[in-house]
């Protein structure tokens, strides 16, 4: 592996440059570059700005300045800390979002953490998805074990996982100005798992095995197997055990 990596020819972008689509060792963007067809590479680091029209296939990649990909993207390691626009699919097997991620199709992988900004048209589904930010995902987040900590407003069509943790902003002096200044609500149609504890959710359903509905919750209908807690504050409409 090591000398099939040294006959391959390193790209890098200094200023303005146009470049073919092909197989490379690595791929560094410092300035602002064009590369016109699918890129499969080793490593690609961006600090600049960076345009494929074709798809992204590598090992890693580490995003700290602006890259738009036309195609599909699939990597191993993908860290964003700036911003990424993807066309089509997202696949990988670690991804931390520390800046902003835009998807347009859907979003497969292994492990998902979130501190940045998260959006994908599509599904997003993952072994361990974990949030300390804000996401929208226009169809199902669906997990294992799922972790939030709202920070602004977080969204998605379905939630489906059999671990689902999402609570509110501490209770910190810091945690009380977001509050304030942020919508830090997660906003679902449906939840399934089988444990549960929401906090400052509005969903139309929630179904589980053991469920709790801690603060500031608006729930039309929770359907539960064995448990169910409820917060005085929280509103649920319908509980039905079943």
């Amino acid at each position: 592996m090591q000398n099939e990596n040294k006959n391959k020819l390193d790209l890098i972008f200094h200023g303005a440059v146009n470049a073919t689509g092909g197989v490379y060792n690595k791929v560094d963007v410092q300035g602002y570059g064009k590369i016109n067809g699918d890129v499969e590479c080793e490593s690609l680091h961006c600090a600049g700005h960076v345009s494929i029209t074709g798809d992204l296939i590598g090992s890693s990649a580490r995003v700290e300045g602006n890259a738009s990909i036309k195609g599909k993207v699939k990597m191993d390691t993908l860290s964003v800390y700036g911003q990424l626009d993807v066309a089509d699919d997202l696949n990988f097997t670690s991804l931390k979002v520390g800046g902003n991620v835009k998807v347009q199709g859907n979003m497969a992988g292994e492990d998902v953490k979130v501190h940045g900004s998260l959006k994908t048209a599509g599904d997003c589904e993952a072994e361990v998805f974990r949030a300390n930010g804000a996401f929208s995902i226009g169809g199902l987040l669906n997990a294992g074990r799922i972790e939030v900590i709202l920070h602004g407003s977080c969204e998605a069509k379905e939630i489906g996982g059999e671990y689902i943790e999402v609570r509110r902003t501490g209770n910190s002096t810091l945690g009380k100005l977001l509050k304030h200044f942020l919508n830090n609500t997660l906003t679902v149609e449906t939840i399934e798992g089988d444990e549960i504890y929401l906090e400052n959710t509005k969903a139309k359903v929630v179904r589980g095995n053991k469920v709790e509905i801690g603060p500031d919750c608006e729930i039309d209908l929770v359907e539960y197997s064995t448990e169910c807690k409820q917060d005085q504050s929280s509103q649920v409409k319908t509980l039905t055990q079943r």
